[in-house]
């Protein structure tokens, strides 16, 4: 079956027409803030030909050829994030809250988790999981450079591990693996890849990642479900499949002009590229039936009480990562727990590039002048006549590294796989 041929299904074909019509269209790029370490005003002064996203706060739709932020200083400094428009809405919808715990089953490349994570302000937990190993490292360096203290990134195949896990999520992100056809435009290698069969394959592996997510959230919680494929068989029918054998409820998404929802089976909503101002995306809300208590931090974390600004310090041969939120991760293959504060050398800790943009301030700090910020990305060390002793070094107010001076010079520490010349 045709691609245009099988969506007759649940679009007339004026709206299928108009469809890919759009897909000739250029992708659209957006961003979004870190609220930590930049406001909006102050993007809009750096950056200020961009247009405000029609949906998420602190989120911008920009043209690449008039901003490549992915090169930006501000980028390198963890003052925002690089995602797709459509992308941002399943985790807008979810509307994840402080003190939540949260699963992310299919996270990588991590941007729901970041967007929740910015949400819950470092509060709660989200456990954020990829099948793919290598995929996670992707995640570990998005939360790094971002500075983020509440997720730990996990590698593990869900279904051998969920009997562990059951009713325990008050929230979970389900951005299940599909055909793809949400991404044509921007991906020309999805088109020509695209079968109706792969949807089909497709289709019975979501079913079987939602069913495990209904058995991983709690009585009372709720689960975003999305895929970026236009197709009814991955989208509706896998919605319908878990109402059809659970007692599972929709959670109604308020109505906006810039969302289609398929009549004959109204469950989520469909981001097309002909109405919304992004990729190929649908999402649907789902709710387990019941009451549930989530679990409140009652105390107030105040960072300088605890040592090294955490609650939970873990240790991993010399290796020192924290945490605010003490959990038992016994049944997962943790890729990163937390914040990775340092090596612990004989009591002398030689701290991470992660625990630098995680904190919000150091007893020793050295501002970097622009021509030093340059040659310290770029690997060199700093001349500076200063005390000795370890230093967070800013730029502009923004975390760049904890390093140790002798007096004379800064050692570099910038991880090797970052450096680069701005």
């Amino acid at each position: 079956m045709e691609f245009s041929e099988h969506l007759k299904s649940y679009l007339s074909n004026v709206e299928i027409d108009k469809l890919l019509d759009s897909l000739k269209d250029e992708s659209l790029h957006a961003v979004l803030l870190n609220p930590k370490k930049m406001s909006d005003e102050e993007f809009l002064n750096l950056y200020p030909e961009v247009t405000k996203h029609p949906l998420i706060a602190h989120a911008y739709i920009y043209k690449k050829e008039l901003y490549n932020l992915g090169k930006s200083i501000y980028h390198t400094l963890g003052c925002f994030y690089l995602q797709e428009p459509s992308a941002m809405v399943p985790a807008y919808l979810l509307n994840a809250e402080e003190n939540d715990l949260i699963l992310d089953m299919c996270a990588a490349p991590g941007g729901k988790t970041i967007q929740s994570s910015f949400l819950m302000k470092d509060t709660g937990l989200i456990i954020s999981n990829d099948l793919s190993k290598p995929r996670t490292f992707s995640i570990v360096e998005n939360v790094e450079r971002l500075g983020l203290g509440n997720i730990v990134v996990t590698n593990n195949d869900l279904s051998l591990i969920s009997n562990k896990l059951l009713n325990t999520f008050d929230k979970i992100i389900l951005d299940a693996p599909c055909s793809g056809s949400g991404m044509f435009r921007k991906e020309e290698k999805m088109a020509q890849d695209w079968s109706y069969n792969k949807v089909l394959k497709f289709a019975e592996t979501q079913k079987q990642l939602i069913s495990l997510a209904y058995d991983m959230v709690k009585p009372g919680g709720s689960i975003c479900y999305s895929t970026c494929s236009f197709s009814e068989e991955e989208d509706e029918d896998v919605i319908e499949y878990l109402l059809k054998s659970t007692d599972a409820e929709l959670v109604k998404i308020n109505d906006n002009p810039l969302f289609y929802i398929n009549k004959k089976k109204p469950y989520g909503v469909h981001l097309l590229p002909s109405i919304f101002p992004g990729e190929g995306h649908y999402i649907c809300l789902i709710k387990k039936p019941g009451n549930s208590v989530k679990r409140e931090n009652k105390e107030v974390i105040d960072k300088k009480i605890f040592k090294y600004n955490l609650k939970e310090i873990y240790r991993f041969g010399d290796y020192l990562f924290g945490l605010n939120y003490p959990y038992n991760f016994k049944c997962f293959n943790v890729v990163r727990l937390g914040v990775k504060i340092g090596e612990d050398i004989k009591g002398d800790i030689r701290y991470d590039y992660h625990y630098a943009h995680y904190i919000d301030s150091f007893e020793k700090t050295y501002s970097l002048r622009s021509n030093e910020l340059q040659k310290y990305l770029s690997g060199e060390t700093i001349n500076a006549s200063i005390e000795k002793g370890i230093y967070l070094l800013t730029y502009m107010g923004r975390n760049v590294d904890l390093t140790k001076s002798d007096g004379r010079i800064f050692k570099n520490h910038f991880p090797k796989g970052l450096r680069h010349k701005i």
